[in-house]
């Protein structure tokens, strides 16, 4: 005869919370890589794995698509998150379900939040947004923020691209703040057409052409074209 563990709300919350502990004390393994509550095999059929080498996070991260990939490397730039893992929680929801959501976060202000990325929220199931909304209710009641992110809000595969050669360039060196702040003067004088222009202007003044990359990557300078793109009006 089988039986059923039943867990009341609070042993859900409490279990959460502790994996969240867990998460985010653990290091990297002897790979350098940050492996979740689901193990990411690289390499499954009919899957683009990849791990991304996060600065953030001190280790890699296993993601199981490129919209995972274009997630991370948005949870990379973003100033406001200090911390980020993959399929790092379990979460029990009904009838002995549980899911795997995609991203745990943690922010600068020292808050959570759990992410889940699809390529389209409207195409979803009435199962799965049924599903989201317990998982969101849940955390909810733990003061942890859900989110669903669709593919419009992320990077496209060109830009994936894009900032993937600027995130190996620019991280290839560890940046003060004196350098930083010293190529930020110069740079901010005036616009530039095109990333070549920028190096030859940081070399001018004794800096490496990669430290233009770190600051393309981390939003610190753009290219005349992409500042006139963000200035159209829709």
């Amino acid at each position: 005869m089988s039986y059923k563990t039943v867990f009341s709300k609070t042993d859900i919350q409490i279990n959460i919370l502790e994996q969240i502990r867990i998460a985010f004390e653990s290091t990297a393994n002897v790979a350098a890589t940050l492996h979740g509550q689901r193990k990411i095999y690289q390499g499954a059929f009919g899957r683009r794995t990849s791990l991304f080498p996060s600065q953030k996070c001190c280790g890699a991260i296993p993601l199981e698509s490129r919209l995972e990939l274009a997630h991370a490397i948005h949870l990379e730039q973003d100033p406001n998150i200090i911390n980020y893992r993959s399929q790092a929680l379990k979460i029990l929801l009904i009838n002995e379900q549980y899911c795997f959501p995609d991203f745990l976060v943690k922010t600068k202000k020292g808050s959570y939040e759990v992410h889940e990325v699809k390529p389209s929220i409207a195409s979803l199931s009435t199962d799965d947004l049924n599903r989201f909304a317990i998982l969101s209710d849940l955390l909810h009641s733990i003061d942890i923020t859900f989110k669903l992110i669709d593919h419009i809000d992320l990077p496209s595969e060109s830009e994936i691209s894009q900032l993937l050669y600027w995130y190996q360039r620019g991280h290839r060196f560890n940046w003060n703040t004196l350098e930083i702040n010293y190529a930020l003067r110069h740079l901010n004088f005036e616009e530039f057409d095109t990333s070549q222009q920028v190096y030859k202007t940081l070399e001018s003044i004794g800096l490496k052409q990669e430290l233009a990359d770190y600051l393309f990557f981390h939003k610190k300078i753009k290219l005349r074209s992409e500042n006139m793109n963000s200035r159209k009006v829709y």
